[in-house]
């Protein structure tokens, strides 16, 4: 027995010494790789190894890793980064040279990469990328990997660009959860692995989109398979006053913000060298949207596409089943002189549902529908559906429309600065609809109204033009009421002028409705 023991005890001094001297060979090993085999462009700096050869356990602390720019490579920096990896199944890398570890975790302070320095580079760049071949994609390993667990967490991440050394994008607390990790089976160097699960999430997002606005999201997850930001914000960075002064061409001043997004079900990726995105359902809860616009500056005369040619023009293919917005609100201002206020529309309580958003379908197989309902001016129930089929190369729409109980004067912060020009009455019932395309359009309106008055104002002197008002109101049918069924009809044809929007083509649209209904001449 006494013999058993002593060998049991000298079996376990050889096995700890054996194990000392495997450890002290792996870390040996590990650092002359990383001193003599890395890439030119990559540098490593770290303070200490540690390896546990038993349970196949590495680990790595204060580790600084940089990526040197070059004609092919943006310049990247992590900094005091620990790497943990744990469970190396022995047995299989020795016999076959396969690697699998149970988990590998990565716990970064922040993560910098500086943006190529010109348009150049990053065309050469992208050009490589499409070219490149994925070096760990199943058919160029000669060996299997699984890595079972693998986390990843970065304090702060940041995109500068090296020109001005100003932040283009950062973000907080980035965590990244996969699991069972393998090579891709596409040799594309866009997807270089493959895994069955995915958790992402972080905080704080910004992201400067132009010269004039901010994106911010502050938070975002994603399952794999859907994807939800709260509280994203994209926001003119300038006051309406310090925009105005930077621009030459009118440019809208911008704060929207949205409480929740959700993307269901989200699919993207690539096929036959195409991008794509699909997605049956995209909420928006609570949309606000509050645009300015300063008049005074000169015209942008650069042609505007309808939505139709928009969807269809995307160099990418995208589909969204559904649209819904919850919930949401605009409040339109329009400055058309340094005399008067801005003139404000107001639309709350805006409900929406949105069908076909995308140009996945061929011509005639179905169409884009919206549907809007909302609260025009805090008072006045409205509705609005429109259609049009993306692949009608004329662009021609449909939109039909209603509004209730409307008091005209509560259009006063709108019409009398911006069209000189004050109202009174009540619109009981307004209907249109409107037929158009890229070019031109009709409308046929049917109202109820009483009362219906108008006063041409001196915008500079803020008084009523009494012989003007007394000429335009001749011209006015006061009531409906004595029209049969109680509803004046007016029909008109509007001309759209491709260097403004939709919005101010439907705008048109309506005010030529407004007055040939309205008006006692035929």
């Amino acid at each position: 027995m006494k013999k058993f023991l002593i060998g049991l005890f000298i079996f376990f001094i050889l096995l700890g010494a054996a194990a000392l001297y495997l450890n002290t060979y792996l870390k040996n090993q590990l650092q002359e790789i990383l001193e003599n085999d890395l890439p030119a462009s990559i540098s490593l700096d770290y303070e200490n190894i540690n390896i546990d050869s038993w349970g196949g356990n590495a680990s790595m602390t204060n580790a600084t890793v940089r990526i040197k720019a070059n004609d092919s490579m943006p310049r990247s920096e992590v900094k005091n980064a620990s790497v943990q990896l744990r469970g190396l199944n022995h047995w299989d890398y020795f016999k076959n040279k396969n690697i699998h570890f149970k988990n590998i975790s990565i716990h970064a302070d922040s993560l910098t990469h500086y943006s190529n320095r010109n348009k150049k580079k990053e065309e050469n760049k992208k050009q490589k990328d499409s070219t490149s071949e994925n070096p760990i994609s199943a058919q160029n390993m000669d060996r299997h990997f699984l890595i079972e667990k693998f986390d990843l967490v970065t304090d702060y991440i940041q995109i500068i660009n090296p020109k001005t050394d100003s932040v283009n994008l950062k973000t907080a607390h980035f965590n990244l959860k996969l699991k069972n990790i393998t090579p891709s089976i596409s040799g594309a160097i866009t997807r270089p692995f493959d895994y069955e699960e995915i958790l992402m999430s972080y905080d704080s997002l910004y992201y400067q989109t132009n010269q004039y606005d901010v994106l911010s999201v502050g938070h975002v997850e994603w399952n794999g398979t859907d994807l939800e930001m709260n509280d994203t914000r994209l926001k003119t960075q300038y006051s309406r006053n310090q925009l105005s002064k930077m621009i030459e061409k009118e440019r809208d001043h911008m704060d929207f913000s949205i409480k929740n997004i959700k993307i269901h079900n989200l699919k993207y990726g690539e096929e036959s060298g195409e991008f794509y995105i699909n997605t049956p359902l995209l909420e928006l809860e609570q949309p606000s949207l509050n645009i300015y616009r300063d008049k005074r500056i000169a015209d942008d005369l650069t042609k505007k596409p309808l939505y139709s040619k928009m969807l269809r023009e995307l160099n990418f293919e995208m589909m969204i089943d559904t649209i819904k917005i919850k919930n949401g609100g605009i409040v339109y201002h329009e400055k058309v002189n340094s005399a008067t206020e801005a003139g404000m529309l107001d639309f709350s309580n805006l409900n929406a549902s949105l069908y076909n958003v995308g140009n996945t379908y061929e011509l005639g197989e179905k169409k884009t529908t919206i549907a809007i309902k909302a609260i025009f001016m805090k008072s006045s129930p409205m509705s609005l559906d429109w259609n049009f089929d993306i692949n009608d190369p004329q662009d021609k729409f449909y939109v039909k429309g209603s509004l209730s109980k409307f008091p005209v004067a509560n259009l006063e912060s709108f019409t009398s600065p911006n069209l000189g020009v004050e109202m009174s009455g009540k619109l009981e019932h307004t209907y249109f609809t409107i037929y158009g395309n890229n070019y031109s359009s009709h409308i046929d309106m049917q109202m109820t109204y009483d009362e219906f008055k108008v006063n041409i104002m001196n915008q500079e002197k803020k008084k009523k033009k009494w012989f003007a008002s007394t000429i335009a109101n001749i011209f006015i049918a006061k009531t409906t009421k004595n029209e049969d069924g109680g509803f004046k009809e007016g029909s008109g044809e509007v001309n759209r002028d491709q260097t403004k929007s939709f919005f101010n083509y439907l705008w048109l649209n309506l005010r030529e409705g407004m007055l040939k209904t309205v008006t006692v001449l035929d």
